[in-house]
C-alpha cells in the first residue's frame, strides 16, 4: 500500500517543486484527494477559482445591495455597506464624501431614505448636486421620519413656495430636522397668527426672518414685544416691526436694548409711522458698523446732529454703504452744489442708484436746462418723483422736440425708452 501511494507523493512533491507541465500540475491535484488536493492548490498557486468565487460572491453582495434598497430592506447586506452604496449611487456622493457620512448614519432599510430624496428632488426641486452637498452635511436627513409632515406645513398651512422651503432647509438644516411640527412650528404660527392678525403678515414675516417659526418665541420676541409696550409702541407699530425688520426682535437681546434707548434718545416718537424702521435698522447694525457709517458721513462734511436729522428721516440712509454714500455726496456737490445741510432734508436721495437713476436723470434735466426748458435749475424733487412721473414731465413730453433726452435716459438700462 504504502508503495503505491509513493509515486503520487512524488508527482506532488515534482509539482511543488515547480517541475512538470501546467497540465502535469492540474492533473496531479485533481488525482489527489481532496484535502491534499486543497492543500497542494493553496501551495501551487492553483486557488484561482476560489478567489475567483470569492469576487463573484462580493459582486452578487453588491448586486444584492442595489436590489435590496430598491425594495427598501438590507436583503442581509451588511448595513454599513448598503449604507456606502446608498450614499454613493443614490445620493450621489463621492467615495470619500459617502465614507465620512455613513459614519454617522447607518441605514437598515432604505424605505425611507428614498422617500426623502423624492421630496427633496420631486417636491423642492433640489438638484441632484444640491442634494448630494446636502446629504454629505448632514446625513441624518435620510433617516428622518417627519420630513413630509413638515415640508406640508411649510408649503400648504403657512404658505412658502417650494424655492423659499429649499432655501430655508439648506440655510438651516440642522433647526429644519429638529424642530418638533407640533410644538414648535405650529405653535410659533399661532402664535404670529394673534399677533400679527392674518396669514399675509405671518407669511411676510417669516420670510423675513425663518427664526420666527424655528426659535421659542416666549424667550426670543415675547419679552421684547413687552418691552416696546411698555414704552408706548403701538400694536399697529409692532405688527409693522415684526413684519419688515423682525431680526431686530429675535437676534442679539443686547442690540435690542441698545436699540430702545438710541431711539429714546433720538426723540423717535414711538407711536410714529418711522419707529419700526428706524428701530429696525438701528437694532440690525452693529455698533461698530454704525460708528463707521457715522464717521464717514462726518469726512463728508456733515455734522453729527444732521446725520441723525436724515436717519430719523430716512433711516436706510446708514445701511447705504460708505463707498455708494461718497460717490453720491460728491455727484451731488460737484454737478449740482448741494451741501449737506440740503441732502440731509431729504435724505432719500442716498439710496437711489447712481447708475440708473441720479445719473440719467441729471442727463436730461442738463439738456432741459441748456434749452432753457427748466427755469430753476435741478432740485431734489426731480429726483425723488415716481419713475411714471418723470418720464411724462421730462422726457415724453419733450422728447419730439428735443430728442436727445430719450437718447440720454434710455443709456440708464443700456436700451431705447420705448
Amino acid at each position: 500500500m504504502l508503495r503505491r501511494r509513493l509515486p503520487e507523493a512524488d508527482g506532488f512533491l515534482r509539482q511543488l517543486l515547480g517541475r512538470g507541465s501546467q497540465q502535469d500540475r492540474a492533473a496531479a491535484a485533481a488525482a489527489a484527494s481532496p484535502p491534499f488536493r486543497h492543500f497542494v492548490e493553496r501551495l501551487t498557486g492553483g486557488g484561482a477559482a476560489p478567489i475567483s468565487r470569492a469576487s463573484s460572491a462580493l459582486a452578487g453582495a453588491d448586486a444584492d445591495a442595489t436590489a435590496a434598497s430598491a425594495r427598501g430592506g438590507t436583503g442581509g447586506v451588511d448595513p454599513a455597506s448598503l449604507t456606502v452604496h446608498f450614499l454613493r449611487h443614490s445620493c450621489g456622493l463621492a467615495e470619500a464624501d459617502a465614507a465620512k457620512a455613513a459614519e454617522r448614519v447607518h441605514l437598515r432599510s432604505t424605505k425611507n431614505a428614498h422617500a426623502v430624496l423624492a421630496l427633496l428632488r420631486d417636491t423642492l426641486g433640489m438638484s441632484p448636486a444640491t442634494v448630494a452637498r446636502l446629504v454629505a452635511a448632514h446625513p441624518a436627513v435620510l433617516k428622518n421620519t417627519t420630513i413630509e409632515a413638515k415640508i406640508d406645513f411649510y408649503l400648504r398651512e403657512l404658505g412658502l413656495t417650494a424655492a423659499e422651503v429649499r432655501r430655508f432647509i439648506l440655510v438651516s438644516t440642522y433647526r429644519f430636522l429638529h424642530a418638533g411640527l407640533d410644538g414648535r412650528l405650529r405653535a410659533n404660527y399661532r402664535v404670529l397668527r394673534d399677533l400679527l392678525g392674518s396669514d399675509e403678515n405671518v407669511l411676510t414675516a417669516v420670510k423675513q426672518s425663518i427664526e420666527l417659526i424655528y426659535e421659542n418665541l416666549e424667550v426670543v420676541l415675547l419679552p421684547k414685544l413687552q418691552a416696546l409696550r411698555d414704552y408706548g409702541v403701538t400694536e399697529d407699530v409692532l405688527v409693522r416691526l415684526v413684519t419688515t425688520h423682525p431680526k431686530a426682535l429675535v437676534h442679539r437681546s443686547s442690540r435690542f436694548n441698545e436699540g430702545l434707548a438710541a431711539m429714546k434718545d433720538f426723540g423717535v416718537n414711538p407711536a410714529s409711522g418711522i419707529f419700526p424702521y428706524a428701530f429696525g435698522v438701528f437694532a440690525k447694525i452693529y455698533q461698530s458698523k454704525w460708528d463707521r457709517r457715522l464717521e464717514n458721513y462726518l469726512s463728508l462734511g456733515w455734522t453729527e446732529a444732521q446725520v441723525r436729522r436724515a436717519f430719523i428721516k430716512h433711516p436706510y440712509c446708514m445701511s447705504v454703504s460708505d463707498d455708494k454714500v461718497r460717490q453720491l455726496m460728491l455727484f451731488l456737490s460737484e454737478k449740482l452744489g448741494w451741501d449737506p445741510e440740503y441732502v440731509a432734508s431729504c435724505p432719500t436721495v442716498l439710496s437711489f442708484s447712481y447708475e440708473k437713476r441720479v445719473l440719467p436723470r441729471y442727463k436730461v434735466l442738463e439738456i432741459l436746462l441748456s434749452r432753457g426748458v427748466l427755469k430753476k435749475g435741478i432740485r431734489m424733487g426731480h429726483l425723488t418723483i415716481s419713475e411714471k412721473k418723470f418720464m411724462e414731465n421730462y422726457v415724453t413730453r419733450h422728447q419730439d422736440v428735443i430728442p436727445e433726452v430719450l437718447e440720454a435716459y434710455g443709456a440708464r438700462t443700456g436700451c431705447d425708452v420705448k
